[in-house]
C-alpha cells in the first residue's frame, strides 16, 4: 500500500477518490485551503496551502514524501453565472497547480507516481452518435479540439504533465467522461430538482451523444491506476454505452418520479450563464462519444457500465441521504 496525497480532496470527484483509496488500505492525506475548515474522515492526516503558490505545494509535499499524488483539483464548474475572470482561475488552477504539485516532485527527488485527471469530452468530433461502428469511438490517440475553451484548458494541463513525464516522472492522466452522481454540478442542476418532483431546464434540443461516468467508476478507476502507474499513458474512463443526452436526463426524471426536463433555445444560457456559457455550449451542442476500451483492456471492470444501473444508484445515496436527515432530526 502506499503514501498518497489528494490535491481536490473536498471536491465532488477528490472526495470520492480519496475514500476509496482508503478503503483500498492506502495511507491517504488531503491538500486543503489554508482557509478551508473541512474534515474528511478516513484521512490518515492533512496539509494546508495555496494551490497556486508553489513554495506552499512545495512544503506540503516535502512535510509527506508521497509516494503517489491524485491531482484532481481546481476551480469548481460553475452551477450558475460567471465572469471571465472565473473562467481565467479556472484554467489557471489546473494548469499552474499541476505544474506546481510536479516540480516539487522533480525539486525534491521523489519517486512518486503522478495520476491526473483530465476530460475525455473535448475530442475533435461534430457528428452525434447515431449506432456507429464502435471503431469510429473517439480514442486517447485522437486530438483534442482545442478551438473550445474545455479542449484549450485540457491541451494545457496535459501539456504540463507530459512535459514532466519527459523529465523523468512517473505520470498518467485519466480523462474522465460526463461525471455523474449523489453530487457536485449533476445533483444541483438536474437530480435535487427532480428529487422534489420538478420540472428541470436543459439548454438546446438534447439530441447529442455523451459518454458518462459514474462517480465511483472513477475513484476505482483512481485507485486502478495508482497500482499500475505508467509515465505517459493515457487513459479514457467513460462507461460503455454513450447516450443521447435527453435520454439520459428523461431516464433521470422517470428515476426520480420527476416530469420529463423542457429543453429551451441556447440563447437563454447565453444570457443566464455569461461568461460560463463558452463552458456549456460545447457540452450542449458537441457529441461526445468515448471509448473506453484501453483501460479495460488493461483488466479494470466498470460497476455502472450504462446510465441505467449508474442512475439507480444515484437514486439509492438521494434515498440513503433523505433517510439519515430524518433520523437526525427524530
Amino acid at each position: 500500500m502506499m503514501k498518497l496525497l489528494v490535491f481536490g480532496v473536498t471536491g465532488f470527484i477528490g472526495s470520492r477518490a480519496a475514500r476509496q483509496l482508503v478503503g483500498d488500505g492506502h495511507e491517504v492525506y488531503g491538500f486543503l485551503r489554508n482557509k478551508s475548515g473541512a474534515k474528511l474522515d478516513g484521512l490518515a492526516g492533512t496539509v494546508r496551502g495555496d494551490l497556486l503558490d508553489p513554495q506552499s505545494v512545495e512544503d506540503a509535499i516535502r512535510t509527506l514524501k508521497p509516494e503517489g499524488v491524485l491531482f484532481a483539483a481546481g476551480e469548481r464548474y460553475p452551477s450558475g453565472r460567471v465572469n471571465n475572470r472565473y473562467l481565467e482561475l479556472m484554467q489557471r488552477s489546473r494548469v499552474e497547480g499541476t505544474r506546481n504539485a510536479l516540480e516539487a516532485i522533480v525539486k525534491l527527488g521523489l519517486d512518486a507516481c503522478f495520476v491526473s485527471v483530465s476530460g475525455a469530452l473535448a475530442y475533435k468530433r461534430h457528428q452525434a452518435y447515431k449506432g456507429e461502428i464502435r471503431a469510429s469511438l473517439s480514442r486517447e490517440v485522437d486530438e483534442i479540439d482545442g478551438s473550445t475553451w474545455f479542449g484549450d484548458t485540457l491541451l494545457k494541463w496535459e501539456g504540463v504533465t507530459q512535459s514532466y513525464v519527459n523529465r523523468g516522472v512517473n505520470a498518467s492522466i485519466i480523462r474522465l467522461g460526463a461525471v455523474y452522481g449523489w453530487g457536485g454540478v449533476w445533483r444541483e442542476r438536474f437530480f435535487e430538482p427532480m428529487l422534489r418532483h420538478s420540472r428541470t431546464f436543459v439548454p438546446g434540443n438534447g439530441r447529442i451523444s455523451v459518454s458518462f461516468v459514474h462517480v465511483d467508476d472513477v475513484a476505482r478507476a483512481i485507485s486502478y491506476i495508482f497500482k499500475r502507474c505508467s509515465p505517459g499513458e493515457v487513459y479514457n474512463v467513460v462507461d460503455d454505452e454513450p447516450v443521447e443526452l435527453r435520454v439520459f436526463l428523461e431516464e433521470a426524471a422517470k428515476t426520480f418520479g420527476a416530469p420529463p426536463p423542457l429543453y429551451v433555445p441556447l440563447i437563454l444560457a447565453r444570457i443566464s450563464f455569461g461568461a460560463a456559457y463558452r463552458l456549456i455550449a460545447p457540452s450542449f451542442t458537441l457529441s461526445q462519444a468515448v471509448s473506453n476500451e484501453k483501460i479495460k483492456k488493461l483488466g479494470f471492470e466498470f460497476r455502472y457500465p450504462t446510465y441505467r444501473e449508474g442512475l439507480q444508484q444515484v437514486k439509492k445515496e438521494a434515498d440513503r441521504e433523505i433517510q439519515e436527515k430524518q433520523v437526525i432530526q427524530t
